[in-house]
């Protein structure tokens, strides 16, 4: 039962941190916006009335067949208006059923200063991008464009900071409740990055092609890729969706960053190793792969240093990971020798706010306030702003994984093996196939 609605606060802006290999849009691009100034301190009667009257507006999905019309052809102005047609309906539409949904809360836990803090940033993002008028032409596109940019980073820690909220106020709200309302913002959180993300990337491809056409204009060979440095990979991108993604390049660079978190934080890690069909291809969204194995290695790595020092080994055994190919979908299976998950915990393994480094099992919210790698809650917070989240601590990490495995159609399942280890099975869906036509 909702008691009040929540005042919004003054939202911060957080730079992105480091590249990444397949990054489609670099952070750098964003570094000459200035943070947002307004401060939201109160809320006036008209505010909330246009908030409400976008909220009751019904969704209006698209398919990733729709995302992937331009695939094979050069994209055109008409291409860039028409999309940012669509954002700029949309977005709204759904960032205002967000704020709505804060509504709902008992009081008690719209007040916690975390919570608190995500509201207001769902808040100034509906509040900058309603207020443009309707886009016509390419110079309004790029200022919403850029908006929309600054705004999709403001909301990059929304996780780390729900998940501190609510692990402070789950006493006031029943289990199923708060996963309800959990479950709704990431799904919502991933339609509307895969929305947002999608058009800024078109746009910023669309400026590059013209750049590479007015250079040929002037040098033919500019668009030749060996003379103009362009890899030939480029082609593989289709806004911020990869066509020819490589898990098993990716599984080696998830597996080197978390190899060096995991050395940073308990002084030692194991090695790894992939192997399978590690030629094959998928199409999919880089970043939502990245974010499900780094969760899934971070488990690994941790159990498999924590039952080294329980066992007295001598070495870390090696993490294996094995690709393979199905029927328009990938697996992976991660192994490990970190002893198992017991049968208890298993129960509870993707539950949020639930973390295997809860001290004494209790459901406190302080109980996973301290690792056993000795790093304060605030300190693994912090970490999670940068690629790949901390080590462990939240209890997020595996229930999320799972939201973003089934959210184009594939699935994450844990064997455990008490006393040894486990098999984690991840199974990725193509984007361009199976699920063309998966609504978001």
């Amino acid at each position: 039962m909702a008691f009040g609605r929540i005042i919004p606060a003054a939202a911060s802006w957080t730079p992105l941190s480091g590249g990444q290999a397949y990054t489609r849009v670099s952070s750098k691009r964003i570094e000459h916006l200035a943070p947002a100034k307004r401060s939201f301190s109160a809320k006036s009667h008209y505010d909330e009335t246009v908030v409400y009257k976008y909220a009751s507006q019904k969704l209006k999905p698209v398919s990733i067949g729709q995302l992937l019309k331009y695939m094979r052809q050069p994209l055109s102005k008409e291409n860039i208006l028409d999309s940012i047609a669509y954002t700029q309906e949309e977005l709204p539409v759904r960032l205002a059923k967000r704020v709505i949904s804060f509504h709902k809360l008992p009081f008690i836990v719209g007040t916690n200063p975390h919570i608190a803090r995500t509201y207001s940033q769902y808040y100034e993002a509906f509040d900058r991008l309603h207020a443009f008028a309707p886009i016509k032409d390419m110079d309004a596109e790029w200022a919403f464009t850029q908006a929309l940019e600054r705004q999709t980073q403001l909301l990059i820690d929304v996780i780390p900071t729900i998940a501190q909220g609510f692990l402070e106020c789950k006493q006031y709200m029943q289990r199923e409740d708060r996963t309800a309302f959990i479950n709704d913002l990431i799904r919502s959180r991933i339609g509307l990055r895969v929305i947002g993300e999608q058009h800024v990337a078109l746009s910023y491809q669309f400026r590059e092609e013209q750049k590479r056409m007015e250079q040929h204009s002037q040098d033919p060979k500019a668009l030749d890729p060996e003379a103009s440095g362009i890899a030939a990979t480029e082609d593989a991108w289709v806004g911020t969706i990869h066509t020819k993604l490589l898990p098993a390049r990716m599984m080696e660079q998830c597996g080197q960053l978390v190899q060096g978190m995991c050395e940073m934080h308990y002084g030692t890690a194991p090695d790894y190793y992939v192997d399978g069909d590690i030629g094959e291809t998928i199409s999919y969204i880089p970043s939502h792969f990245e974010y499900i194995t780094c969760e899934l290695l971070k488990n690994a790595f941790r159990a498999t240093v924590d039952f080294s020092n329980k066992t007295n080994r001598s070495s870390h055994p090696p993490i294996q990971i094995t690709i393979t190919k199905g029927d328009g979908y990938v697996g992976v299976r991660i192994r490990d020798q970190g002893g198992g998950i017991s049968k208890n915990n298993m129960r509870n393994v993707f539950e949020y706010s639930w973390s295997s480094m809860q001290a004494d099992g209790s459901d406190e919210p302080n109980a996973a306030a301290t690792s056993m790698s000795g790093m304060s809650m605030q300190s693994n917070i912090a970490l999670q702003q940068g690629i790949g989240g901390p080590i462990a601590g939240l209890g997020f990490g595996l229930p999320m994984a799972r939201l973003y495995a089934s959210y184009f159609g594939g699935s994450l399942d844990i064997v455990p093996m008490e006393g040894y280890g486990c098999d984690v099975f991840l199974k990725l869906r193509s984007i361009e196939g199976s699920v063309e036509e998966k609504q978001i």
